[in-house]
């Protein structure tokens, strides 16, 4: 086993891998909502072709926190900073993902009809991507009450999404010739859904990292729905 400083800055040196993992995720949905917007297709593939990066990102963290477990015997505590780790980096990998399918939607898109986006959707991009600016300030600060607004926002993100849904099944009856741009939107929608659950999910982690309290929380909205309406 290391000297304890040794074991220290490890540690220390994969707490700031995994803020810098989420702040590279941060920078991808950036550039995907203004891709989005501009309908950019340069912009699209280079999404793409950064989520290698997050990639390697991801294992190079799973990597060092198997080899100090392996190799130092971590008590309790940093077991359970060493666990979360491993589950948010998985989170990040995830959300990293959608960006590059987002992105494979706007290529889709551009080379279509123009139609106006649903009117709900720039709002819930903003909005998942706050989720993402506040979760890694959270994690930097260890902040229970930002991580726990976090986890609260998801809520909103499932309320814009159904109007999105609502506002594309409209959309669709009043235009039939674009029903493939709104179906490319609705997936849109749904990636944007989908990433806030796994914001949500990193968020409820830190909770377990400071406190050793696990109380990861629903996120999937069709959960949800189940727990407030049983059979």
């Amino acid at each position: 086993m290391g000297t304890r400083k040794g074991y220290d800055l490890e540690l220390k040196e994969i707490n700031d891998r995994v803020e810098t993992m989420g702040k590279q995720v941060l920078l991808a949905i950036d550039r995907t909502i203004i891709a989005l917007e501009k309908m950019d297709v340069v912009a699209a593939n280079a999404i793409m072709k950064n989520d290698a990066l997050i990639d390697a990102m991801e294992t190079d963290i799973e990597e060092r926190c198997i080899q100090i477990v392996v190799k130092e015997q971590p008590i309790a505590s940093d077991w359970r900073r060493l666990a979360s780790y491993m589950r948010m980096i998985s989170d990040l990998e995830r959300i990293a993902d959608n960006c590059s399918d987002i992105a494979i939607y706007i290529k889709k898109l551009a080379s279509l009809k123009i139609v106006t986006p649903p009117a709900h959707l720039g709002e819930a991009f903003s909005s998942m991507r706050q989720m993402v600016a506040d979760m890694v300030e959270a994690f930097h600060n260890e902040d229970l009450q930002l991580a726990e607004k976090v986890v609260k926002a998801d809520d909103v993100i499932d309320d814009l999404f159904e109007k999105n849904v609502q506002e594309i099944r409209d959309a669709i009856k009043a235009d039939t010739d674009a029903i493939e741009q709104y179906l490319d939107y609705l997936f849109i929608d749904k990636y944007v859904e989908r990433m806030a659950d796994h914001v949500t999910a990193v968020a409820s982690w830190i909770s377990f990292i400071t406190k050793g309290e696990l109380n990861i929380m629903f996120t999937d909205r069709y959960a949800k729905e189940s727990e407030d309406h049983p059979q």
